[in-house]
C-alpha cells in the first residue's frame, strides 16, 4: 500500500470512527427519549424542531460552500460571515412569525413551546458554520471530526441526564445549545480566526446572490426530507409524526455513519481540487464504491433485523414502526449517492440544474405524501410515497454527474466490482439464517443476525480487499491547505 493510500485509509478511518461513536451516542439518546417520552411528545418535539432543522441546513450551503470553493480574494471570509449574519437575522424573524402562528396549525402547545425555545439558536449556528468552513478550507478534516465528536458527546450526555431526571422534551432543547456552544469554543481554538464585517455590503451581497439557488435547493430538499412529517402532523396527528420520525431516525443513525463523513470528505476534496483547477475525473465514484459497500451491507442487515431490533431497542409500543424502518432502509440506500453527487454539482456551479430537480421532488413529496396520509393508511404509505420521490431525485443527480464527469460504463462496472461481493455475501448469509433458524426472536435473533452479517461481510470483502482499500484510500487524496486562509 502506498503512502497516499495509507493516508487515505487513515483519514477515512478517523472520519468514520468518529461518526460511528457520534451515531451510537445519538442513537442512545433516541432510545432513552423514545422510552421516557410518549409517542405523541416525541412527535411534538419532531414538529417543533422541524423549522430549526431547516434553518440549520441553510447555514451549511451558500456562504459555507462559497468559502470552500472560491479562489483567494480580499475579505472573502468576512463577506461570508456577513452573509451568514444577514441570513440569521432574516431566519429569526421568519421563525418568530411561524411561532406566533403555530397554535393555529398544531393541536398541542408543546410544538409552540419547543419552537420558541430554539429560535435564538440560529445565531449560534450561523457563527459555528462559518468557523467550520474556515477550518475545512484549510483541509483540517481530522480536527473537524475531533471537534464534532466532543460537541455531540457533551450535548448527548446532558440530554440523557435531564431525560432521566424527568425534564421531558426540554432535555432535547438543552442538548442543542450545549452542542453548539462546545463546537463554537473548539472551532475558535482550532482556527485562531475571528469573524469580521469589514468586507462591507458589496462583497456580502455578492455572496448572497451566488447563494440564492443553494438556499432554494435546501428549502426544496427540506420539503422532500421533512414534508411528510408536517403532512402527517397536520393531516393526522403528532403520534403519526412520531412513528414516522423515529423510524427515519433509526435508519438515518446508520446511514449518516457513512454518508456524513463521505459527504464532508468529498466536499472538502472536490472543492480543494476545483480551487486548484485539478481534474476531478471519476474520483466521486471511487470514493462512493468503498464506503457504499459497507453502508449498503449495513442497511440490508438493519432491514432484515428490524422486526426484532425495533421493539427490543425502543420498546414494544414502537412495534408499528417496524415496516417503516424496513422501507427507509431501501430509500436510504439510494440517497447515499447524494453524499458525492451534490458536492460535485455545486463545485461545477450546477445549482440551477439541481434546483429544477428539487422542485419536481418537493412537489412530488407533498402531493404524494398528502394523498398517502389521507387515503393510504398512514406513516407506512407516506414512507413509500416519499421514497419514490427522493429516489428519483438521487438517481437524476447521479445521471447528471455521470455526464459531467464523463464517466462511462467501465467506471460503473468498477463500482459494482468493488461493492457487489460484500453486499451479496451479507444477503446470502441472512437468507440462510432465516432458512435454518426461523424460530429465533428478540435479542437472540438480533445477536445471531449481526454475527452472520458481520462474518459474511468479511468473507465478501476479502475477495475484493485490494479494490476496497484503493477506494477508501482515495478519500485521503487531499491537496494541501490554502496558505492565506487564516489571514482573510
Amino acid at each position: 500500500m502506498t503512502t497516499s493510500h495509507r493516508a487515505g485509509v487513515l483519514s477515512g478511518a478517523i472520519g468514520f470512527t468518529s461518526r460511528a461513536i457520534v451515531q451510537i451516542v445519538l442513537f442512545g439518546v433516541t432510545i432513552i427519549a423514545t422510552r421516557v417520552l410518549s409517542i405523541a411528545d416525541f412527535g411534538a418535539y419532531s414538529l417543533g424542531s422541524l423549522f430549526l432543522v431547516l434553518a440549520r441546513q441553510l447555514f451549511y450551503v451558500g456562504p459555507y460552500e462559497y468559502l470552500l470553493k472560491s479562489q483567494d480574494e480580499a475579505n472573502l471570509s468576512s463577506a461570508c460571515f456577513g452573509a451568514n449574519l444577514v441570513q440569521a437575522t432574516i431566519l429569526a424573524a421568519l421563525l418568530s412569525v411561524i411561532w406566533l402562528a403555530s397554535p393555529l396549525v398544531f393541536s398541542t402547545g408543546t410544538v409552540t413551546l419547543i419552537l420558541g425555545l430554539l429560535i435564538p439558536s440560529v445565531f449560534l449556528v450561523s457563527t459555528t458554520a462559518w468557523y467550520e468552513s474556515v477550518l475545512l478550507r484549510n483541509v483540517r478534516v481530522r480536527r473537524y471530526y475531533a471537534s464534532t465528536l466532543i460537541g455531540d458527546i457533551a450535548g448527548s450526555a446532558v440530554a440523557v441526564i435531564l431525560l432521566l431526571r424527568g425534564f421531558g422534551v426540554a432535555s432535547l432543547v438543552v442538548q442543542t445549545y450545549v452542542r453548539l456552544l462546545v463546537l463554537l469554543a473548539l472551532y475558535v481554538m482550532a482556527t485562531g480566526s475571528s469573524p469580521s464585517l469589514r468586507a462591507g455590503w458589496g462583497p456580502t451581497l455578492a455572496v448572497l446572490r451566488w447563494s440564492q439557488a443553494r438556499y432554494a435547493a435546501v428549502l426544496l430538499n427540506f420539503t422532500s426530507a421533512y414534508g411528510a412529517d408536517l403532512v402527517l402532523g397536520v393531516a393526522l396527528s403528532a403520534q403519526a409524526t412520531g412513528l414516522y420520525r423515529a423510524s427515519n431516525r433509526i435508519v438515518s443513525s446508520l446511514t449518516d455513519l457513512f454518508a456524513q463523513p463521505l459527504q464532508k470528505i468529498a466536499q472538502t476534496n472536490l472543492s480543494a481540487s476545483y480551487v486548484r483547477k485539478q481534474d476531478m475525473g471519476t474520483s466521486w465514484l471511487k470514493m462512493l464504491s468503498g464506503v457504499g459497500a459497507i453502508a449498503w451491507a449495513g442497511l440490508l442487515t438493519l432491514g432484515f433485523l428490524a422486526k426484532d431490533l425495533v421493539p427490543f431497542a425502543l420498546g414494544e409500543k414502537w412495534a408499528p414502526a417496524v415496516p417503516i424502518v424496513a422501507l427507509f432502509c431501501v430509500i436510504k440506500a439510494f440517497s447515499l449517492l447524494d453524499a458525492v453527487t451534490t458536492s460535485f454539482l455545486v463545485c461545477h456551479d450546477r445549482q440551477r440544474d439541481m434546483l429544477r430537480v428539487q422542485i419536481a421532488s418537493a412537489v412530488s413529496v407533498i402531493t404524494l405524501g398528502y394523498a398517502a396520509a389521507r387515503w393510504g393508511g398512514g406513516p407506512e404509505a407516506v414512507a413509500i410515497a416519499v421514497g419514490l420521490a427522493s429516489t428519483a431525485m438521487s438517481i437524476t443527480y447521479g445521471v447528471m454527474v455521470m455526464r459531467l464527469s464523463r464517466a462511462g460504463g467501465e467506471a460503473l462496472l468498477d463500482l459494482v466490482r468493488t461493492s457487489a461481493s460484500p453486499v451479496l455475501s451479507v444477503a446470502i448469509g441472512l437468507l440462510l439464517l432465516d432458512l435454518f433458524a426461523p424460530t429465533l426472536s428478540g435479542l437472540e435473533a438480533v445477536a445471531a443476525g449481526l454475527a452472520v452479517a458481520g462474518t459474511a461481510f468479511l468473507i465478501g470483502a476479502f475477495s475484493v480487499r485490494h479494490r476496497m482499500l484503493a477506494a477508501i484510500g482515495s478519500l485521503g487524496h487531499l491537496p494541501g491547505p490554502i496558505a492565506s486562509a487564516h489571514s482573510q
